[in-house]
């Protein structure tokens, strides 16, 4: 995958956007998840960042394990409500559901998609037309209902 394969990032909800773009590599989840931390406790909003930093560590390390992407890009919108992610990989031909039930407790697989739709308030998946996928999800900040 390349650059200019990726589709243009989403726009801003009312507030502010960042993309990075990482090499897939080991150490890509800790880097993004502490990037996105960094940007919650910036803005003032570290009352979510523990539940962020799980989400975006599950999402990344999916795109780490089970592509074959040179790059991992994540897109950040923090809004006037919440803070959305956008995570890109090359597997648009696999569009995970959300769990129905808890992984068995011995399993060593399953648990991200799960702890995903538990901890995050919204999540989504979609295919882009460029031979990507695109993976959402959105924590609203505490009170902002």
């Amino acid at each position: 995958m390349t650059m200019t394969a990726l589709p243009p990032a989403p726009p801003p909800e009312l507030g502010v956007s960042y993309r990075m773009t990482a090499p897939r590599a080991a150490t890509t989840p800790k880097i993004i998840r502490d990037w996105l931390v960094l940007l919650l406790a910036t803005f003032g909003h570290e009352d979510i960042a523990e539940q962020l930093r799980l989400c975006v560590s599950e999402v990344v390390t999916n795109a780490y394990h089970h592509t074959r992407t040179a790059l991992i890009t994540v897109d950040v919108s923090l809004g006037s409500s919440g803070v959305t992610v956008w995570v890109n990989d090359d597997r648009p031909e696999w569009l995970p559901r959300p769990p129905r039930t808890a992984p068995p407790w011995r399993s060593e697989h399953g648990r991200g998609l799960f702890l995903l739709s538990r901890l995050a308030d919204r999540w989504d998946v979609s295919a882009t037309g460029t031979g990507t996928k695109r993976l959402s999800f959105t924590i609203d900040y505490k009170g902002a209902a």
